[in-house]
């Protein structure tokens, strides 16, 4: 990995959950509120996806569905390193199946706004902010129509990369040239 000394590009190192981790966290969190089993929270888009459950029996799909990024990180300078730290906005988009999907969809909307659940994500630096409205949308599965009831949910959170950026103490001695005798 360069640093900012040797001159090329400059690459992260640490950083925040993405893709397949960010995904098992959201997971554990809305098994946790919802007390659905944990292989009936599932991210919606799989390499392999698993078959879908019997028509009437309870389980979620979930996926990230955006993150958006504050206008520009902030940089922490230190001797060695300096940390770019920002904050993004995540929209969690989740939709509820079975015989009670809108009952669980409505435990998971109350479940978010007690503290005790909310701190669960506090280790990941992600805080809730808001929840949307519960939107029933009939879906076609399994040759046949389905309830599902669809709701979003909206987090923030902090995120911090490492760059192998050299303070100016750490230049050495640097000479300038006088032109005027």
């Amino acid at each position: 990995m360069g640093d900012s000394a040797s001159g090329g590009y400059i690459t992260p190192s640490g950083g925040s959950a993405y893709d397949q981790e960010l995904e098992d966290i959201f997971q554990a969190f809305i098994v946790g509120i919802t007390s659905l089993p944990g292989a009936m929270v599932r991210p919606r888009f799989q390499k392999d996806p698993p078959p879908f459950p019997e028509i009437g029996e309870d389980w979620c799909a979930f996926a990230v569905k955006s993150i958006i990024p504050d206008d520009g990180p902030y940089f922490d300078q230190k001797d060695e390193s300096m940390d770019s730290i920002r904050h993004e906005e995540l929209t969690l988009f989740l939709s509820f199946y079975g015989d009670h999907g809108q009952s669980i969809a409505n435990v998971l909307k109350d479940g978010l706004a007690i503290p005790q659940n909310i701190a669960q994500l506090k280790a990941q630096k992600i805080k809730f902010i808001s929840t949307g409205e519960i939107i029933t949308a009939p879906d076609f599965l399994n040759n046949q129509y389905v309830h599902r009831y669809d709701l979003t949910a909206v987090f923030k959170r902090k995120t911090l990369r490492t760059f192998a950026v050299k303070s100016f103490v750490d230049a050495g001695h640097i000479e300038f040239p006088r032109s005027n005798p």
